[in-house]
């Protein structure tokens, strides 16, 4: 028996650990800490400094290019962001938690028991599922491959040598190349990390060579994929919390994981930390929870109306939804500043959660 079961040992379940420093944690998870990236592993550079993950750090960069048909912007976004060796970052906040790390896969829950596939049973007096899209802790099971709020993406991370087009975060938004979704260029140290995200189901390997082709793309040496949940699920159910893609908190459209896990991560976290010191009852954490989720469902309702119509939209309608996003198009290259709209503010800057 411990007091805080968290199943999942990526971004989401890190943080909320590692607000837990002090308590009894045990962190579960089918894979060593830091292993299978699925993602490009983009961020804020000041959330990476506020985990503590500074020498995970591999680029970084405050301007991005975006590119739809023959017209481009060029951003100065309003903060750095950078690239991170996952790995590297996850260990980095892992050893700032006095967690215990067991490798288990989970399978389901009985009740409050965990269940482990080598006949593991697990108790806790609370229980975190930081799981992703699996959502291994709740009955209802996890979010279908079918379900249109589970987008899925391909990346490899090609030498730079084999990657002579690289410049800086690029993101295309050609219907050529996917019919709904877009690709992505990012330098990464010695490689460069190209690839791939569809809103719908549709063969990525086909882009992934349209993308090789325009950015001139030597061979990978490593290619990894997954999906992401950005239509959020009920983030308490059965007294469980549910953190990170678990609770489907990843940002529609930008497709941007880490900020929302570390996010409600951290704000799980210290709720349940509040929980067991005394100073809230067990239900006034929860639907504490509860509520810090709820603020943000208008925000991600308009986000994913806008990547349900994507499918939809021509490339001029496209163009125009970028300019009132970021504003003209400079076609000599100058920068203009990035403009936040009422669609892309979801999450603010700050990287703590204000409890509710």
């Amino acid at each position: 028996m411990t007091e805080v079961l968290i199943v999942g040992a990526s971004f989401a379940g890190l943080a909320a650990a590692r607000e837990l420093k002090g308590r009894d944690v045990l962190i579960v998870d089918r894979s060593p800490i830091g292993a299978h990236q699925t993602s490009a592993c983009a961020l804020p550079l000041r959330l990476v400094r506020w985990l503590g993950a500074e020498e995970s750090v591999l680029y970084a960069e405050s301007r991005m290019r975006v590119e739809i048909g023959d017209v481009q912007w060029n951003v100065r976004l309003p903060e750095e962001f950078a690239v991170i060796d996952y790995a590297a970052c996850c260990l980095a906040i892992a050893h700032q938690t006095d967690a215990r790390f067991e490798q288990i896969r989970v399978v389901g829950r009985d009740g409050a028991t965990v269940l482990g596939s080598s006949g593991e049973r697990l108790e806790a007096d609370w229980l975190i599922d930081a799981s992703g899209w699996r959502r291994v802790l709740d009955h209802a099971g996890p979010t279908r491959g079918s379900h249109p709020s589970l987008v899925i993406g391909t990346e490899d991370h090609v030498p730079t040598v084999a990657a002579p087009q690289a410049d800086g975060f690029a993101f295309y938004l050609e219907k050529h190349l996917l019919k709904s979704g877009y690709g992505w260029s990012f330098p990464a140290g010695d490689h460069v990390r190209a690839g791939v995200g569809s809103f719908i189901k549709e063969p990525l390997q086909p882009p992934m060579g349209r993308l090789r082709k325009r950015d001139d793309l030597g061979p990978g040496r490593e290619h990894h994929g997954g999906a992401i949940a950005c239509i959020p699920r009920d983030p308490v159910v059965d007294d469980v919390l549910f953190i990170g893609d678990a609770a489907g908190q990843a940002l529609p459209v930008t497709l941007e994981g880490i900020r929302p896990a570390v996010y409600f991560g951290a704000g799980a976290g210290r709720l349940v930390r509040s929980a067991l010191g005394g100073e809230l009852t067990s239900t006034q954490a929860r639907t504490r929870y509860a509520a810090l989720h709820a603020q943000h469902l208008g925000g991600y309702e308009r986000l994913n109306r806008v990547q349900r119509w994507y499918r939809w939209l021509p490339e001029f309608a496209l163009k125009r939804l970028a300019t009132k996003a970021l504003g003209r198009p400079h076609a000599d290259g100058g920068e203009i500043s990035f403009r936040s709209t009422r669609y892309l503010d979801v999450l603010r800057a700050e990287q703590l959660p204000t409890l509710p």
